[in-house]
């Protein structure tokens, strides 16, 4: 970040909502703009800047809540998927631009640049953009676009920045990573993205990623200890008739064998998480209680459960109107599934009791007391004062549903 002397500089505060790559994404513009000063929220600010989304109509609301809570106080403007939607709402006298890189020209700052301000000890690079899925509930295509791959050098240049400044693990992350390389005329892939950042950095965890993308030569870098033992793999529905609808590329059946293999390729389980909508238009009670015992019998750490909510100019949006389930219906089915995921949560941690693993240190959290996150992405309290960043083996244990790490 420049400044220039004789001037004062723009005091301007963030607020991003949603994804990783939004997260990125405002890091992105941190770093490119000239002669500011980075704020709190609390604080006054001359320019509040909000990195919306509009993946759930949730999402959308607490977008529009911040808005107004910055319009009182300032010059606001707001960015990101919620600007790029069809027809999203403008309130008061915000400034709605559609993405980063027109802020940064906005505010003087010139190209916006493949770089990022970044604050946390493992920071996300967003390696593309975009997607062609086309899932029929998902309105991100739409405000994404296709597929944009960034190329290899480029994000070689940008992990070789975050060695040099001392960080010991970096998450790969995108809007449709299992994708990366399609649009690009050189035949990259994501192994490639892989193997570069293992070598330049040496911990590589992934964003999340889709079955199907999972292909053998990732298969053999995961045997090979490239990857972290964490694996973000979204199922959605563990009915065949609900993904048919959804227009989800695999059979639960695909999806199972892809989980299996991945189980038997490390020493110890690896965390798996997923993502599920509970109430999708079509779903009835037995595709509901197929997704129960699909998820069930699959040996998930966590799930992230979302009440099917409708978004406008996607083919799901019609079917809800003609055979949507029932609010009070969709709010218990997501109850279910989170009680679900919440034992599954839980036995995982239990599991993890004895075991020693590797984590990397967030942040300080009291005297003489860190958090930190696992290979297999557990928070966990340490005892002692290290360095941010700094990498840690520990002994892990669980007690009260808590995990500890004694360093070794």
């Amino acid at each position: 970040m420049n400044s220039f002397c004789g001037q004062k500089p723009l005091k301007i505060a963030f607020y991003t909502f949603g994804c990783k790559v939004n997260l990125f994404e405002t890091d992105q513009l941190k770093s490119s703009l000239n002669n500011v000063e980075i704020v709190s929220c609390d604080d006054d600010a001359d320019i509040f800047i909000i990195n919306g989304c509009t993946v759930t109509a949730t999402a959308e609301a607490q977008v529009r809540n911040m808005i107004r809570r910055f319009v009182k106080r300032g010059r606001v403007i707001v960015t990101g998927c919620f600007v790029r939607k069809k027809g999203c709402e403008k309130i008061g006298n915000a400034e709605y631009v559609p993405t980063i890189a027109e802020v940064a020209r906005l505010l003087n700052a010139g190209e916006l640049r493949y770089d990022a301000f970044f604050t946390r000890s493992r920071p996300f690079i967003k390696i593309q953009s975009g997607c062609d899925q086309f899932c029929s509930y998902c309105v991100i295509p739409y405000v994404r676009g296709p597929l944009n791959s960034v190329p290899l050098p480029k994000i070689e240049e940008l992990l070789h920045k975050i060695a040099e400044e001392g960080f010991r693990e970096v998450v790969l992350t995108g809007i449709h990573i299992g994708k990366y390389g399609r649009d690009l005329a050189d035949g990259t892939t994501l192994a490639d993205v892989i193997g570069a950042a293992h070598r330049i950095i040496g911990r590589v965890r992934l964003g999340s990623l889709e079955s199907p993308e999972i292909d053998d030569r990732i298969f053999r870098q995961a045997e090979e200890g490239l990857i972290l033992p964490h694996w973000h793999i979204p199922l959605q529905s563990g009915s065949d008739p609900v993904l048919k609808a959804m227009n989800r590329p695999y059979k639960c059946s695909d999806f199972a064998k892809s989980i299996e293999r991945l189980a038997n390729i490390y020493k110890d389980l690896p965390a798996f998480g997923t993502d599920i909508i509970a109430g999708f238009p079509t779903e009835t009670e037995r595709d509901f209680e197929e997704t129960l015992r699909f998820i069930g019998s699959l040996p998930f750490a966590y799930g992230h459960v979302f009440p099917f909510s409708p978004r406008e100019g996607t083919p799901a949006a019609v079917l809800e109107k003609e055979s949507g389930v029932p609010y009070a219906e969709k709010r218990e089915r997501a109850r279910l599934l989170r009680e679900l995921f919440a034992k599954k949560e839980a036995e995982f941690k239990k599991s993890l009791d004895g075991r020693t693993d590797e984590a990397v240190v967030e942040e300080k959290t009291g005297n003489s007391i860190c958090r930190a996150t696992t290979s297999t992405y557990q928070d966990i309290e340490v005892r002692g004062e290290f360095e941010k960043r700094s990498l840690l083996h520990v002994k892990l244990s669980c007690r009260d549903g808590k995990l500890f790490g004694e360093p070794l």
